[in-house]
């Protein structure tokens, strides 16, 4: 009783000091922190009144603990008090769950692995909550997955509870509420356009009211950077790696043997010598297995059973039809991973719908057609698959991944012959092309598309049209050629070796288009202004720091700036993989990505593309972002985002960006160094023997299980 009275004393509190803090706000505040009050009891209004008190308390006490007002250990009492479990005092917000199962090793003992890693349903699902330092603590385990969601969804509402930010406040809680809303099944689609869009003016509203933000676009003269948040130890391991053979079972992915391996067989199977693809979530014949002891798992062993994949498969077809797409050749593909189609409408060449199928346990998938705007969230007709069943259907869509696979590098590498015969008969470029003019960028290594394809082999898949009204029809009868314009500016695309696997053509206009047919993932182009082509790409052997932009423009402009060699890897979404081969290539040498800034993107898609990407690419890699930082007023009114608009469109001119990309690179050559120092001081600890490895404790109960995280 005395326990239950303290605790409503606490709660008394806690609702006087939150009245008399929205008392004492300015009136625009004010306004912010009773819309937060109202969406926060929204929230909570299903919740009984004691979990609401358990949460204010724990709320209240983080907001002491990261305002450093009361210790770690007695945050973490209370958590654990209220909550059933102690949450680390360095969480920094985020949550996960995972889908869990519990496996025994070869010495007979019980470790916890993630459900997905073993391609099987889950036993039951982990609750996980991050630290500062990117690492995950273990939280609780739940039989029923709802159970874990209705906890994470809790822990996320006590970080937002605890946000001393009202701006920052209203982002958490619209996101809870947009994430509630669209996971409800019986939420209509205008309502959940509602929280979508209340979440996207909530972001904007904090963005122009972010006082770092603010105060960047006042120190125009500072050339501040951004760096990404380090792990001392993941730079350790990372670095350790890079001297050590990886693991593997020197298998090609090209020549694997895959094999219907139920769940309940793996360890016989394992045993034989099978080995697990994580990619392709099936079983193979390893390097020294007895193929004589696989047999019985063999695809064409394995007798032919009445299978609802089938069935879902062909259910999923109909839907794709119904909804407008032309479901040829192997659609669908029911493999986990995205998948474009043709639809109703598509010019060739063009496929403007998107499907992803999981056939896990009960077959679900997403289908989308970007023409009619359809969106639509599939879950098959009371088809559930027997252990039997998803190994089959694993190693059936494994086996045709691999051969798709091998398709498309025959393709690849043809597409890559044509490109590369394109380009030995192609003029080199001038500074005449509109598009040069416009950005004030150097025609280093680029060509221009020839008159003609006279030059080419007869039987070349190229086709050269002289304006842009011949391409629809010259496609049209040549389905299966590249076609181009002339006088396009055409830029060479290499991967890390030297090697040409695609090219990308810029009208005059600015539009730009990738070869079809050819591998850009992980490929790039190099501006230097001293050397071109191959002698641009060996220049980074040279460099003290190794700079990646998005486009071409972009990159010039900072090769220009810096008089170095610059990487252009054409979008954000090929900056991550450029850049982790890149590191690959020069493991000791510094990082930056020199980002765009898509403010203007946010009013539209709630997102920064160019600002995300960049800093997940310099975080893979434990680089450096920076991103251009324009006068007062100028990016949000000219809408503009990178370092070209910097150089050219800013009041600041190229200047700005000598200061500003300087500072990133001396930040990036500052942490390599801190980083190469306590790499070889771990390193010499080890030698001395000065650290051990931790066993990791054997797991005797449920309410002892971690995961692999």
């Amino acid at each position: 009783q005395e326990l239950v009275e303290q605790e409503a004393i606490k709660m008394d509190e806690i609702r006087q000091n939150i009245a008399t803090y929205t008392a004492n706000l300015a009136p625009d505040l004010a306004t912010v922190a009773q819309l937060n009050s109202r969406q926060l009891q929204k929230l909570l209004e299903h919740l009984p009144t004691q979990q609401q008190n358990a949460m204010y308390l724990v709320a209240d006490a983080l907001k002491f603990c990261r305002n450093l007002s009361i210790d770690n250990l007695e945050f973490e009492e209370v958590s654990q008090d209220k909550l059933g479990f102690a949450i680390p005092a360095d969480w920094n917000g985020r949550v996960q769950i995972q889908g869990n199962v519990i496996e025994t090793n070869d010495n007979g003992k019980n470790h916890v692995v993630a459900a997905k890693e073993l391609g099987v349903d889950p036993e039951f699902w982990g609750v996980y909550a991050q630290r500062n330092d990117q690492t995950w603590v273990w939280m609780a385990d739940f039989d029923v997955e709802q159970q874990a969601i209705n906890t994470a969804q809790k822990l996320a509402l006590i970080d937002a509870m605890a946000e001393r930010n009202e701006y920052e406040k209203g982002v958490k809680l619209a996101r809870i509420d947009e994430l509630r809303i669209c996971n409800n099944p019986h939420s209509t689609e205008e309502e959940i356009d509602a929280a979508k869009e209340q979440r996207k003016h909530a972001e904007m509203l904090a963005m122009q009211n972010d006082a770092d933000f603010n105060k960047r676009r006042q120190a125009m003269e500072t050339g501040q950077t951004n760096t990404v948040q380090q792990n001392t130890n993941e730079s350790i391991q990372k670095s350790q790696n890079q001297h050590s053979i990886k693991e593997s079972d020197h298998t090609s992915h090209a020549s694997r043997q895959y094999l219907v391996v139920p769940y309940s067989e793996k360890d016989q199977a394992k045993a034989a010598g099978a080995r697990w693809d994580k990619v392709a979530k099936a079983w193979y014949v390893g390097e020294n297995a007895d193929i004589r002891a696989l047999q019985r798992w063999l695809p064409e062993n394995v007798p032919a059973q009445q299978n609802p994949a089938i069935n879902a498969q062909t259910e999923f077809a109909t839907v794709l039809r119904d909804n407008g797409c032309i479901v040829d050749g192997n659609h669908p593909i029911m493999d986990g991973l995205s998948h474009r189609i043709k639809v109703e409408g598509d010019r060739p060449g063009e496929k403007s719908g998107f499907y992803v199928v999981h056939m896990d346990g009960h077959p679900a998938g997403y289908f989308n057609n970007h023409r009619t705007k359809v969106d639509i969230r599939w879950r098959a007709k009371g088809y559930s698959l027997t252990e039997s069943q998803k190994a089959a259907f694993a190693a059936q869509v494994a086996i045709k991944q691999q051969a798709r696979k091998a398709e498309q590098q025959v393709q690849y590498a043809k597409v890559a012959q044509a490109i590369k015969e394109l380009l030995a008969i192609a003029p080199s470029a001038n500074t005449d092309h509109p598009y040069l003019q416009d950005k004030n960028a150097r025609p280093n290594g680029l060509k221009i598309v020839p008159q003609n394809a006279d030059g080419l082999p007869k039987d070349s898949i190229i086709k050269i049209c002289q304006d842009r009204q011949e391409v629809k029809t010259v496609r049209d009868e040549h389905p299966d050629s590249l076609v181009f314009v002339a006088d396009d500016l055409l830029l060479p695309i290499y991967d890390v070796n030297g090697n040409i696997w695609s090219a990308q053509t810029i009208q005059p206009n600015g539009t730009k288009l990738f070869v079809a047919g050819s591998q850009k993932e992980g490929h790039f182009h190099v501006v230097d202004g001293n050397s071109e082509g191959l002698a641009a790409l060996t220049a980074l052997d040279n460099a003290k720091a190794i700079i990646i932009a998005e486009g071409y423009s972009t990159a010039d402009t900072v090769s220009q700036a810096m008089n170095c060699p610059v990487v252009a890897a054409f979008d954000s979404g090929n900056l991550i993989p450029v850049t982790k081969l890149l590191h690959d290539k020069y493991p000791n040498k510094p990082i930056v990505i020199a980002g765009d800034d898509d403010l203007h993107l946010i009013a539209l898609n709630g997102k920064n593309t160019g600002r995300e990407k960049a800093q997940e690419a310099a975080q893979s890699v434990n680089g450096v972002t920076v991103f251009p930082v324009f006068a007062l007023n100028e990016q949000a009114s000219q809408k503009l985002s990178d370092f070209n608009d910097l150089a050219n469109k800013s009041a600041l001119g190229m200047n700005a960006v000598k200061r500003q990309v300087g500072a990133g690179i001396e930040k990036a050559i500052q942490l390599n160094t801190i980083q190469k120092h306590t790499i070889q001081k771990h390193q010499s600890q080890l030698q001395q023997g000065k650290t051990q490895n931790q066993p990791q404790p054997e797991i005797k109960a449920k309410s002892q299980k971690r995961a692999l995280v």
